[in-house]
């Protein structure tokens, strides 16, 4: 079933592979076990589960990033283009912050707080080009 499982992983983004299967592997691996302790049902029952939450979260995974740059281009659309590229980096610089916050690796979410210092002072330096208060 591992490998199956991991096959499955095919079906995520790249980019969404590279960062999370390692622990999608691992979590799954984890809940078989205890799933195949319980009985042929329950594990019948878990992997069904699982199949229709992997495919349900692929998709999910391909959608949401389209969905992002739409509500950005639309939330930043009265802004100058560049005014507007420098609040999404910012924004981006935000978001990527989370994820390793969520997961205690501190030394990558302070790399994206820097990053995001870095945006927010060339975020302003645009703002003050086009006479706009931060």
């Amino acid at each position: 079933m591992k490998r199956s499982y991991e096959l499955l992983l095919i079906l995520y983004p790249r980019a969404h592979r590279a960062e999370f299967s390692g622990e999608m592997r691992q979590v799954f691996e984890a809940a078989a076990a205890e799933h195949r302790e319980q009985g042929r049902a329950a594990y019948a029952g878990f992997l069904l589960s699982e199949l229709i939450g992997l495919m349900a979260g692929a998709a999910r995974a391909w959608v949401t990033p389209q969905r992002a740059a739409q509500a950005a281009a639309a939330r930043y659309r009265h802004l100058p283009q560049e005014v507007a590229d420098a609040q999404q980096r910012v924004d981006d610089n935000i978001i990527g912050m989370v994820h390793p916050i969520a997961n205690h690796q501190f030394e990558k979410a302070r790399t994206f707080s820097n990053l995001e210092r870095e945006a927010r002072a060339n975020l302003r330096m645009v703002q003050e080009r086009y006479g706009m208060e931060s």
